[in-house]
């Protein structure tokens, strides 16, 4: 039986890795299925990311990545080591269970109507010079907006929540050390309007999200104050920052695929096919990062209790066992489904939200801006967490 250190060496923070992660990735899946890297196991198989998914054997790791980084008590770690995204087992479900009403896809498409007049409003700015920073232009402000519209957030606050937003998105990091001002901030900043948002709706139920939770029961289970605001801090969180990141990857990615732009504009119903391409091919968020939670023998390694073995979503997206030319980016391909929205007990609340803002946001940019293509070098975040562009200067045909 193996070991973590019989496996293959990656190192991650390497350059060449950095640069292309598929292309390294892709000669050592001919031979193994895990590697070692600086901050534990990468599982880079496509079968075996599947199977580990959901496998409760294995844990959030949230926790121990602050730890890693010397934040192993406070505010920061209390809140996150609570929140949905590490609670596990019994607790977990019990979350789970009295939210998931809000999330489904006939809930989430009440509020399509919304998403094109949201988009329909930030675009039109932007059409008639043919050229435009997508993220500030775009990016920034339409997830937010959606997802405050949502929950029942006054349109007044959206900026605010953006900026808060931003600020708390370090925390997901391994950068959250040098950002823990930053987090800290935005943190309060949330959980005062929060807290006075929950306690409004408790008085003066209206018909939004927050509402929901406040009122969301199941026999005689109901949430917390406390859980009512993690929950909606959590998914202001998660319903932004991680929409903002995925759509700015989609129009980078189509922008260096011009005929792909053309067939989306060209037969909009490729929208949802388009979505699960981009997220197939360029996931903002590349792995689901675990614990094992007790010692595992699997595939012929013995994997001990406590060691951090990440999943590399990424990987298994463009596994050869899975997918005929998975490095060409065709959003006309029924292609198997992709693992970005992770699986098991953690599979994404908000997957159904997600796509609904893309598949409404993508056919609509690409009528609206015909000949999409790049207008300078953009640049990204640190590619450690949740990835996506910082600015992406872009060029087009004027439509207006």
């Amino acid at each position: 039986m193996r070991t973590l250190a019989d496996a293959p060496v990656l190192d991650i923070f390497d350059q060449a890795f950095l640069n292309d992660p598929a292309a390294v990735m892709r000669p050592l899946r001919v031979t193994t299925w895990i590697v070692q890297t600086p901050i534990g196991g990468l599982v880079i198989g496509r079968a075996q990311v599947q199977a580990l998914i959901g496998d409760r054997r294995l844990r959030s790791s949230l926790p121990d990545i602050l730890r890693l980084q010397g934040i192993t008590e406070g505010p920061l770690f209390d809140r996150l080591s609570s929140s949905i995204l590490a609670l596990e087992g019994e607790e977990h479900l019990r979350i789970r269970r009295l939210v998931n009403r809000a999330f489904t896809p006939r809930a989430v498409g009440a509020h399509r109507p919304h998403m094109r007049a949201v988009l329909d409003e930030l675009i039109d700015p932007l059409l008639p010079t043919g050229r435009s920073e997508l993220m500030a232009g775009l990016c920034d402000h339409y997830p937010i907006r959606v997802m405050c519209h949502v929950l029942g957030v006054p349109e007044q606050d959206h900026e605010d929540f953006a900026s808060w937003n931003r600020a708390i998105t370090w925390a997901l990091s391994f950068e959250v050390g040098a950002h823990l001002d930053d987090v800290m901030w935005g943190m309060s900043q949330m959980d005062s309007y929060v807290s006075e948002l929950t306690a409004d709706r408790r008085r003066h139920p209206r018909e939004d999200l927050v509402t929901a939770l406040v009122q969301a029961r199941e026999g005689d289970d109901r949430l917390t104050d406390l859980e009512v605001q993690t929950m909606i801090a959590s998914l202001l969180f998660a319903g932004y920052d991680t929409t903002r990141n995925q759509l700015g990857l989609a129009l980078w990615l189509f922008a260096q695929h011009p005929d792909q732009w053309t067939k989306l504009a060209d037969a909009p119903d490729l929208a949802g096919r388009a979505v699960e391409e981009v997220m197939r091919f360029h996931g903002a968020v590349a792995v689901a990062p675990r614990v094992v939670a007790e010692d595992l023998e699997f595939e012929g390694y013995h994997l001990p209790a406590g060691t951090i073995v990440s999943l590399s979503t990424a990987s298994a997206n463009k596994d050869e066992v899975a997918y005929a030319d998975p490095l060409t980016f065709d959003i006309t391909v029924d292609r198997e489904p992709h693992l970005t929205f992770g699986g098991g007990p953690h599979y994404c609340l908000g997957a159904s939200l997600a796509r609904a803002e893309m598949q409404e946001a993508l056919p609509g940019l690409a009528t609206a801006m015909p000949d999409l293509a790049l207008d300078g070098e953009p640049t990204f975040r640190p590619p450690f967490g949740i990835f996506g562009p910082e600015s992406l200067p872009v060029r087009f045909t004027p439509t207006r």
